[in-house]
């Protein structure tokens, strides 16, 4: 068995192919562990050329995880049952040489480190990293393969805008932090030459967000500002539903802010992204009670299920979901007319059986979802025609990236599949991953190109550690 699986030839693309897997610790003859750098649906244990029995025995006791913690034991065959990274044994066989071990994918899920797109925002010259990396087609193209076609909109929320020593990671005593900034990049391919970022910036040069607060409910209340959350482009404009954010001092530390409304914000789209001389802002009643007096607001995730959109039998529909807080986040969903997107009052809301144009009445969708997410009409492999859900699971601070998926925008969407833990927490220092994404139109058919943040709660950290608060990326693939 290689010690690294360094291409992507060499992983799994059908049933019955073999895992890459390496040997991370053990003591070489009574017990082993093994890393997929990645995780599958595991089919068989392959010895010395012969799959294990239903016993899973072969004198040896073997175990799959996630994320190397939890364990489960195997079933038949050696397999897993469900998404696994990590193998351990103890027994004889864990002194077999790892060329008689092999694991044999079934079929299900791959979800795969997409370095590419990591490195991509790895910068460490004025745009130094940032969260939120919703991905917006000028084109307003949403379906799977078409970003070559179109120049892609990075939406991104806090952002810093200074050096990181290449020696040291630290950051630049001097850097900025603005509350939200963009990315415009040109074609299907993460290529540095062709991504560039937008902010504006003051009389002295100094760097501004990219859109800053001005309706009557952000001015009134102190030092306002914009997470600009998903956007989409319809129409040949660029629209966006941010959450009007104020600093809350009494808030636990890299969590000192409180939530004002919701803004809508529109501009007209240009190859070089949103024309921000021209935005307008419009105060909206879209952060509310629900009749059941759970905190709701929408904007977190915006499917266009349209003709232009590209993507496959539209209903003619815009749908904005949101996030109604019961202790945890569950998603909720509102539909318009493109053409009515900007009034409100042509809205209506899922309250689980029906639309209706009361927000109040509208009732969950997913159980459990995090603070941004996507919801994507899916091309190819098992999930054909099908709306996933892609989220975070675990509260704020949750580790585990999951999916829902159902027969329509609003399901019924039945229990989350767990697909890939997210490791970059167990460095300590404050670490934490959040709300992941998928970005459909920056995907092959059959797969998803999936994000999510990272960060910590110590600014000090952040200022001495420049590699932390980026995004990363995964792909999930469909392995027939």
């Amino acid at each position: 068995m290689k010690d690294t699986a360094t291409t992507a030839a060499d992983r799994p693309h059908s049933k019955g192919d073999r895992i890459p897997a390496r040997r991370i610790d053990g003591d070489g003859t009574s017990n082993a562990r093994f890393d997929f750098e990645g995780t599958y649906a595991v089919a068989s244990i392959v010895l010395n050329g012969k799959i294990v029995g239903d016993d899973c025995a072969n004198d040896s006791q073997w175990e799959y995880s996630l994320n190397g913690k939890d364990w489960k034991p195997a079933i038949a065959g050696g397999s897993c049952g469900e998404q696994a990274r990590y193998v351990r044994v103890s027994g004889p066989v864990a002194a077999l040489p790892d060329t008689d071990i092999q694991f044999i994918a079934d079929s299900g899920f791959a979800v795969e480190p997409a370095d590419e797109w990591t490195n991509l925002f790895h910068k460490k010259q004025s745009w130094s990293g940032s969260d939120g990396i919703y991905s917006i087609p000028v084109n307003g193209v949403e379906a799977h393969g078409t970003a070559a076609r179109t120049t892609t909109v990075f939406v991104f929320g806090d952002t810093f805008v200074g050096n990181v020593d290449e020696r040291t990671d630290a950051r630049d005593p001097s850097t900025a932090m603005l509350n939200n900034t963009l990315g415009i990049m040109d074609g299907a391919e993460p290529d540095p030459e062709k991504l560039r970022f937008v902010w504006r910036e003051g009389e002295n040069g100094d760097p501004l967000s990219a859109i800053v607060p001005t309706t009557p409910k952000a001015t009134s209340h102190h030092d306002t500002y914009y997470w600009l959350q998903d956007g989409a482009s319809i129409g040949g404009h660029y629209h966006g539903f941010p959450l009007i954010i104020g600093h809350d001092p009494d808030g636990p530390e890299g969590f000192q802010f409180a939530v004002h409304g919701i803004t809508h914000v529109t501009a007209p789209l240009t190859a070089a992204g949103p024309d921000l001389s021209r935005v307008k802002q419009t105060d909206t009643p879209l952060y509310f009670k629900s009749a059941g007096g759970h905190t709701t607001y929408f904007g977190a995730a915006i499917m266009p299920n349209t003709a232009e959109a590209g993507v496959p039998q539209p209903d003619g529909y815009v749908y904005i979901y949101g996030l109604q807080h019961n202790g945890i986040h569950q998603l909720v969903a509102a539909r318009v007319l493109p053409e009515d997107l900007a009034d409100i009052g042509q809205w209506t809301y899922w309250n689980g059986g029906e639309w209706t144009d009361r927000k109040e009445d509208c009732a969950p969708i997913a159980p459990e979802v995090s603070c941004e997410l996507s919801v994507s009409r899916m091309t190819g492999g098992s999930l054909d025609g099908k709306y996933v859900v892609l989220c975070q699971l675990g509260g704020t601070t949750g580790n585990r990236l999951a999916i829902y998926s159902g027969d329509s925008p609003v399901g019924p969407f039945g229990a989350s599949t767990p697909l890939y833990y997210c490791p970059e927490s167990e460095e300590g220092r404050g670490i934490y991953t959040y709300n992941a994404k998928g970005h459909p139109h920056l995907s092959a058919p059959g797969e998803l190109l999936i994000s999510y943040n990272v960060n910590t709660t110590s600014m000090e950290a952040n200022m001495a550690y420049g590699s932390i608060y980026r995004p990363r990326f995964v792909r999930l693939r469909q392995i027939p």
